[in-house]
């Protein structure tokens, strides 16, 4: 069984760590692991049809590899955040060389001209180093699961929607893997925060 919510006794041992905002209306959207051509182009289409600002946890190479879908993430008014420079596993990795792929990014970052809002660890994985030395790390409180293959739209809409209330941090991916239900879940997921009048904001 796919867990869409974060179990809320996570969030209470792990406070440093930030899952979800007090808001009035406010929901955040947030996208892993792009920006990647074509599908991150479809999502920021998607965003202005809706008046809506979301999130971008960016990997470093792809950053490199597609300025020009940066500029457009920064021109619409969404914000950037660092996936580290090679989507890198924190539980299979040395921590110094994990937050030395955390720097690379950055520095791409920087180089770039990006702000970031902070860091979101690859596939979610966090360790006890990166809890008691990482500052402004944004994890979530809805996932989508997107990726998962063995989930189908229509199943990730009825379990995701009634998740979405104020203050949540919802995960999707512009990445190859999650596109073929990315597309269907998207606009779907927009269309509902219309009608909720809930108001979609970069983080």
């Amino acid at each position: 069984m796919f867990i869409h919510q974060i179990p809320s006794f996570i969030p209470a041992l792990l406070p440093r760590f930030t899952w979800s905002k007090a808001a009035d209306r406010q929901i955040y959207l947030t996208f892993d692991d792009g920006p990647t051509p074509e599908i991150t182009d479809f999502v920021l289409e998607c965003l202005a049809e809706y008046e809506a600002k979301a999130t971008f946890f960016c990997i470093g190479k792809n950053v490199v590899e597609n300025s020009s879908i940066i500029q457009r993430i920064q021109a619409g008014g969404h914000s950037i955040g660092n996936h580290t420079m090679n989507h890198s596993n924190a539980w299979k990795m040395d921590y110094a060389a994990y937050v030395e792929d955390i720097q690379k990014c950055e520095n791409v970052f920087v180089h770039q001209h990006i702000k970031s809002i902070g860091f979101r660890p690859p596939y979610g994985r966090i360790t006890r180093n990166m809890y008691k030395e990482l500052d402004n790390v944004i994890l979530w409180s809805v996932l989508t699961g997107d990726y998962n293959a063995a989930l189908t739209p229509d199943v990730i809409l009825e379990s995701v929607l009634p998740l979405l209330k104020p203050g949540a941090i919802v995960v999707m991916h512009d990445s190859v893997k999650a596109f073929p239900h990315l597309q269907v879940i998207l606009p779907a997921i927009l269309a509902y925060c219309k009608q909720q009048s809930f108001v979609l904001s970069a983080l």
